[in-house]
């Protein structure tokens, strides 16, 4: 657990429980609602859109934990201050009986997130989110880093950066961290910690920059001049192919709204 001192009161870096999923995906959304994605990809203006944002997020957060994956926990006394998801370069699968059931308890509920989706625009920015080819193999991915509004300013994203190169710079196989962000003012505070722009892409409306932070043992100016030089170009064709899980995902959410309704028709 990291810990530290700020003007208002001590926060605690720890792993974020099972217990606290809602809670972390609440705080996600109301983080998330003006960013660069969310903004694009989503319509957040009412109350019921922000639960139902919030309720896929729980799940989310739920499918990264049941793999594996490093969730981390700020906390200010008993205030859920921030969050952080990391993907490490190897996760363990999850059954897919667990996994069905779980989707399809959460069903009814996520329903509706259907409409609030701004789907032209996700079908334009989902290929532009894709790593870069040239990228190492190995690498951890700041998938999520979120700091309630109202604990801003407080260094607490700062700390769990901190946490998180401590914990991922132990692995001397990982090359390093990678990260998107759809803000430009997102793209500056990141270089402060050891992050440059591999690549930015063009995402219909959206540009997606994607970052990348070398593991302390590596030469960072060889490394990015490398990552530059083995960097090819994006074919349309190419985006188009990477765009085709997606359209896979969102026809299985709409084939199981369909069941659903019909199994409800039964009663």
């Amino acid at each position: 657990m990291t810990t530290t001192e700020t003007t208002h009161r001590t926060i605690h870096v720890q792993a974020l429980s099972g217990e606290t999923l809602s809670r972390a995906a609440a705080l996600i959304t109301e983080s998330f609602r003006h960013e660069g994605f969310t903004r694009h990809t989503h319509v957040l203006s009412t109350p019921a859109q922000r639960r139902r944002f919030a309720y896929a997020g729980e799940l989310r957060l739920w499918l990264n934990q049941a793999r594996g994956q490093q969730l981390l926990a700020a906390t200010q006394g008993e205030t859920l201050a921030g969050i952080a998801v990391v993907k490490s370069p190897s996760a363990k699968s999850v059954p897919w009986r667990k996994l069905a059931g779980e989707v399809v308890r959460r069903v009814p509920r996520l329903l509706g997130i259907i409409g609030d989706m701004r789907w032209r625009q996700v079908f334009q920015i989902k290929p532009a989110m894709n790593p870069p080819a040239a990228l190492p193999t190995a690498y951890y991915t700041l998938d999520i880093l979120a700091v309630s509004p109202d604990c801003q300013g407080q260094g607490i994203g700062r700390l769990l950066l901190e946490h998180i190169h401590a914990q991922c710079d132990q692995d001397a196989q990982a090359a390093g961290i990678y990260l998107i962000t759809g803000d430009e003012k997102n793209v500056h505070i990141y270089r402060r910690f050891g992050y440059e722009v591999v690549e930015a892409k063009q995402g219909g409306p959206l540009t997606v920059w994607h970052m990348f932070r070398p593991h302390p043992a590596r030469d960072a100016e060889a490394f990015f001049a490398a990552l530059r030089e083995a960097a090819p170009e994006q074919s349309p064709a190419r985006s188009r192919k990477l765009a085709l899980p997606f359209l896979g995902v969102a026809g299985a959410l709409i084939g199981l709204a369909l069941l659903w309704r019909w199994l409800r028709s039964r009663d």
